[in-house]
């Protein structure tokens, strides 16, 4: 019986390339070269002075413009992956700049073979809802120079390379299997990094790895018993992670063969790893996903009911051992982390309320936050809270257009699950679905579009993912139909 290249994860054993210069050119070697020379270059483009300098930040462009598969698989594959340089630097984060690079020499690459559709770029919903609000946020800050501050020219860059990396993989994305590549080293690089917050945990500290990673400085914090993997910290991760997870377990629910074998390792060992970040917002999100699992794939009323039953029962275990399974929150701990969000939301609800329009700026609540508070926290960079701190830097303009992106992109997933019938397309719809309630339940505690570049990666990729999915389960479906269409096509009553 001939098995289907659709049950495994990669259908072939190499990772083709699809730049004409390097077609004959395979193997798993090739993409581990390209990626890690690649974010080591670009360290040296931003850092070295000379030709070695320019040499790294042009094999980034390089391999880009020729659109190797190797390399941009890798790229993905190294999305959890943040390098902060020590100094003061031009550009301290390699993961907005890496990205930057690739995204330049992609679409410079496409422009000089004049490969370019605008039209099917801009054409799905969730394109120009991504576009609106890149421009409602970004605008008032570059337009009006009371605004412009290093905090807000830093979050701009960062908000223009998601929205950028979402058009990249939507205009590269285009085939079936491609897709089932990039969801491939997605779902293996979540392994990995799942992995390597274990392993903290278990060795008790961050490692030489994670300091190489990320240099000690004036706001480095000391191991507190909460991993944060190859991210800057245990809340960047746990956001991170609940990105990945719904997607994984709806591959584990609805996949077979070896998907269903990788949806489970990555929903298993990724739920791990964020039980070690003892992020409490990233727990509860966990529990708002299994509850929409329960409602989405179970089969009968009563099994339902059970299913809620027991989370209901975790969830009182979870109140009950609270200081075991999260040693960190103590009593005085949660009470002084009360007490300082509180003050962050107050200011935050301030600045909205002096400019409910448009906000005090992109990036620039911590450029403003605490120059007239006598209890000002320096090492505090975010609102930590979604809705506020959107109202605060973008007023009711950007909250609104961030919505109108959330809407959009939950009833595409919404019409994928409703008409697909391929297992990926509706694990991707669920995983969108189950990303976004995620979002918003964490971001009640947390804000992290601007803190790690990482999460805001993830998040345009997932959702350049889903569009990919449903334009080739479209084309792949109208394909006979328009071929029976054509003249001088057999149809079938003549074959």
């Amino acid at each position: 019986m001939a098995v289907s290249s659709e049950s495994f994860p990669t259908p072939n054993r190499f990772f083709p390339v699809s730049g004409e210069t390097l077609e004959r050119v395979k193997g798993w070697a090739l993409p581990l070269v390209f990626g890690l020379l690649g974010v080591g270059l670009t360290g040296l483009f931003f850092t070295a002075p000379g030709y070695a300098a320019l040499l790294g930040a042009a094999g980034v462009f390089v391999f880009s413009a020729l659109e190797s598969e190797a390399f941009l698989l890798f790229v993905i594959f190294l999305m959890p992956l943040g390098v902060e340089l020590p100094g003061d630097v031009p550009v301290r984060d390699m993961h907005v700049a890496f990205h930057a690079l690739v995204v330049a020499g992609f679409f410079v690459g496409r422009l000089v073979r004049r490969g370019v559709d605008v039209r099917s770029l801009f054409r799905p919903a969730i394109s120009r809802a991504s576009l609106l609000f890149l421009c409602v946020a970004v605008a008032p800050t570059i337009l009006d120079k009371a605004k412009l501050s290093h905090q807000s020219l830093r979050a701009d860059l960062n908000l223009a390379v998601f929205v950028g990396f979402y058009f990249l993989i939507l205009a590269w994305v285009n085939s079936r299997e491609r897709l089932r590549r990039v969801l491939s080293a997605l779902l293996l690089s979540t392994v990995a990094t799942a992995l390597f917050a274990v392993y903290q945990v278990a060795t008790g500290g961050f490692g030489s790895f994670w300091l190489a990673l990320y240099p000690p400085s004036d706001f480095y914090t000391n191991w507190e018993g909460r991993a944060a993997s190859f991210l800057s910290s245990a809340n960047p991760l746990a956001g991170y992670l609940g990105i990945v997870l719904p997607f994984s377990l709806a591959l584990y629910v609805l996949g077979t063969g070896r998907w269903k074998k990788l949806g489970k390792w990555t929903f298993g060992l990724g739920s791990l790893a964020l039980f070690t970040t003892q992020s409490l917002g990233g727990i509860f999100g966990l529990g708002a996903l299994l509850v929409l699992a329960i409602f989405r794939f179970g089969r009968t009323t009563k099994r339902k009911l059970a299913l809620l039953g027991g989370l209901c029962g975790a969830a009182c275990l979870f109140y009950f051992f609270l200081h075991v399974i999260s040693p960190v929150h103590t009593d005085r701990y949660l009470a002084s982390d009360a007490y300082i969000r509180f003050a962050l939301w107050t200011s935050a609800w301030n600045l909205f309320t002096h400019s409910p329009a448009l906000g005090v700026g992109w990036g620039n609540f911590t450029a403003v936050y605490g120059l007239d508070d006598p209890y000002f926290i320096p090492d505090q960079v975010a609102a930590h809270n979604l809705y506020l701190q959107l109202l605060s830097e973008t007023g009711l303009a950007g909250f609104l257009a961030f919505f109108y992106l959330v809407v959009q992109s939950w009833k595409q997933a919404q019409r994928q699950w409703r008409h697909s019938e391929d297992f990926i397309d509706r694990a991707l719809a669920f995983g969108v679905q189950g990303a976004l309630l995620i979002i918003l339940v964490h971001g009640f505690v947390d804000f992290m579009f601007q803190d790690s570049p990482q999460y805001g990666t993830l998040f345009w990729t997932m959702l350049a993912l889903l569009v990919v999915s449903s334009r080739e389960s479209t084309a792949t479906s109208e394909g006979p139909a328009l071929a029976r269409n054509e003249p001088g096509t057999p149809q079938p009553e003549e074959i």
